[in-house]
């Protein structure tokens, strides 16, 4: 090519596709063919969540089913009690956790820089991230779902009203989050460092939100049961076990109040994430320190 085809094509004014629609499939299309290219990483992942089930289900011999019935979800048994907790404590912290782990891998590659630069909005490339994030812990959490009903018999409810209350308060109770998990990206975007923080704030929170015991334990013990009931999850834990061990749906009441609650925190949580995160793309840009590591 010659050097006046180069210069012409460089002064050439492309039209640019601006639409955020656009954009957070592209974020979300590029990421997810990156997932799908790791074939490895998924079977280990999949032979690993299924292990770890048939784990819990030998831990569940151990469980006497009169203790599991103080958690106030009638006789169910520990493993179905369990499963339920497993699934979406590891479906929550997949998708939140999934943010600051794109950010800090752009960080490390050094490509960080370039997103900021074009003409992605951070608000498109965040919500693409996320997507990419759900679709990949929903198939981890269907996987678990899937084992724990087909091979050992876990006796849940399951019907077309369950399943879409589940859902709903599954989107729910990510959305309760996502402000928490936006705030953490502002913060790895200047302090680039940003796991050990977040791993501590999953193991509180599956803690005190009783994925593998009953709630009623902590009774005992004022400050933690308080702070249990000051936490997003406990309520979207509540809700999915009423409707998957109980078989209530969206318009139960408790599950409507555990919703309402979820709505509330989310409200809340998501502009103040958004108000760090903006912080933070600001700091890098004012300081320089977009591309250092």
């Amino acid at each position: 090519m010659k050097i006046e085809d180069l210069v012409a094509l460089f002064k050439e004014d492309m039209p640019r596709i601006s639409s955020n629609i656009v954009h957070v499939w592209a974020v979300f299309w590029a990421n997810f063919k990156i997932f799908l290219s790791y074939r490895t990483w998924v079977i280990t992942e999949t032979i690993s969540t299924v292990a770890s089930i048939a784990m819990y289900s030998f831990m569940g011999l151990q469980v006497d089913a009169r203790r599991v019935a103080l958690a106030g979800y009638g006789e169910v048994g520990w493993l179905s009690f369990a499963l339920v907790g497993v699934a979406t404590a590891n479906y929550l912290w997949m998708c939140i956790s999934r943010l600051s782990h794109s950010l800090q891998h752009e960080i490390r590659e050094g490509t960080l820089e370039q997103i900021i630069a074009s003409l992605i909005d951070m608000k498109s490339y965040i919500i693409g991230q996320s997507l990419r994030g759900f679709i990949v812990s929903g198939y981890f959490m269907l996987g678990v779902m899937i084992v724990g009903i087909a091979v050992l018999n876990v006796p849940l409810v399951i019907n077309l009203n369950t399943v879409f209350s589940f859902i709903v308060i599954i989107l729910l109770m990510v959305l309760s989050y996502a402000g928490i998990s936006i705030m953490a990206s502002g913060l790895v975007l200047v302090y680039k460092k940003g796991d050990p923080l977040t791993f501590l704030f999953a193991s509180i929170t599956e803690f005190l939100g009783g994925v593998l015991f009953p709630l009623k334990y902590l009774e005992a013990y004022p400050a933690l049961w308080a702070m249990a009931w000051l936490m997003p999850y406990t309520y979207a834990l509540d809700a999915s076990r009423k409707i998957l061990l109980n078989g209530a749906t969206l318009f139960s009441l408790d599950v409507l109040k555990n919703a309402a609650i979820l709505i509330i925190y989310a409200i809340v949580f998501i502009p103040m994430g958004l108000k760090v995160f903006r912080w933070g793309v600001n700091r890098i840009r004012y300081e320089g320190t977009v591309a250092t590591y």
